[in-house]
């Protein structure tokens, strides 16, 4: 009987041993690594069915670049406004609106009373002096001499003054024909370029200053490109400009930075300079513009669809904690360039989920996970 109780006495022992054991088995695992609750497995299938790709992370420069939108303008410095300088009537008009010109190509026919006089003194004042160049400085006083010089030479001047080419005052010149000085001139391209802004019609008295066209040059055109006022970094004479309109895309630079906001939207323009070899780009049509402004110092950095909100509101990325199993991480978001978030809170090395964050997430919320694992 005694032998029974003591056999009874061990029973119970070993009977309540095991009885807890399964209890303690659990704790132990749960104080080996709680984290593992916020893990999700998958196999290497399932993360090429999802599109996964996995990155170590490391520090890496980021290349800083600023969307915009733009207007092509013509480009002031090749550009030419065509005026005259006395006042005229048009005889002929030799140029339409978008037309393709020369340098010297004769754009318009004008005629003055003013031109006809100055036309006039031109042949009186040659004519003066070449019969004194003929008398000689032996035969007439030096004054005499030096008046006649000077007066041809400022009858010349002016004559070129008021609108006169030197082709046509030194074919009147040679003719020296009176009748030849009726005021009749014409008005010749500056430049090789295209014709804009025709303000004139044939018969139509014009008065000195009045512009009456534009020759522009469009193989280099301006970008006038408005950035928000509240950039975080800025955008410096000299950076690269990318242009795109209609599937074409062109390379420029900035070559100008204005420093006053716009009144109205509150924007900041700039200047951006294009070569337009092709003819592609004209005055008055919309661009996008990408300002790239180099790069920035070697930071953390992901791409955008690689940082999620939890059901927190928090940010998070996706690492592998070792093969095959993936785990939700919280991560400060500290600004966004081009398209990279910069973060911190996460150690250099780390295997992190790239394309495929979405699914990994999606996977976590099925287990029951939110982002701290309860």
């Amino acid at each position: 009987m005694k032998q029974f109780g003591k056999f009874l006495s061990m029973s119970m022992l070993l009977s309540l041993t095991f009885s807890l054991f399964p209890l303690n088995a659990v704790l132990a695992e749960e104080e080996k690594d709680p984290s593992d609750k916020n893990v999700v497995i998958l196999n290497k299938e399932a993360q090429q069915a999802a599109g996964i790709t996995i990155i170590t992370l490391e520090p890496q420069a980021i290349k800083v670049s600023v969307s915009a939108p733009g207007e092509v303008i013509q480009n002031a410095k090749l550009t030419n406004k065509v005026t005259i300088r006395v006042a005229s009537q048009v005889i002929k008009r030799n140029v339409q609106e978008g037309e393709h010109v020369k340098k010297n190509q004769i754009i318009a026919t004008l005629s003055s009373v003013d031109m006809a006089k100055v036309q006039g003194d031109l042949l009186l004042a040659s004519q003066e002096w070449q019969r004194v160049k003929s008398l000689g400085k032996e035969a007439i006083s030096g004054k005499r001499y030096s008046e006649a010089q000077v007066a041809f030479q400022h009858a010349y001047s002016t004559a070129l003054a008021y609108g006169l080419t030197e082709e046509e005052a030194d074919e009147l010149l040679r003719t020296q024909k009176p009748s030849q000085a009726k005021g009749d001139f014409n008005i010749l391209a500056p430049r090789d370029g295209t014709i804009f802004n025709i303000n004139f019609t044939e018969g139509e008295l014009i008065e000195p200053g009045r512009i009456l066209l534009q020759v522009v040059d469009e193989s280099t055109v301006w970008i006038d490109a408005k950035l928000p006022s509240d950039l975080t970094r800025p955008v410096k004479v000299g950076d690269l400009a990318k242009v795109s309109s209609r599937n074409t895309a062109l390379s420029g630079r900035v070559i100008q930075v204005h420093h006053q906001l716009d009144e109205t939207t509150r924007t900041r323009s700039i200047r951006v300079e294009i070569p337009n070899a092709n003819d592609v780009l004209h005055p008055g049509q919309y661009v996008n513009c990408q300002i790239e402004g180099g790069e920035t110092a070697p930071k953390l950095a992901l791409p955008v669809a690689a940082v999620l909100r939890t059901s927190d509101g928090d940010w998070a990325i996706y690492v592998e904690k070792s093969p095959d199993h993936f785990q939700q991480v919280k991560v400060k978001v500290v600004e966004v360039i081009n398209n990279y978030a910069i973060i911190e809170g996460v150690p250099i090395g780390v295997k992190v989920v790239t394309n495929g964050a979405f699914f990994v997430r999606s996977e976590l919320n099925k287990r029951g996970f939110d982002a701290d694992g309860h």
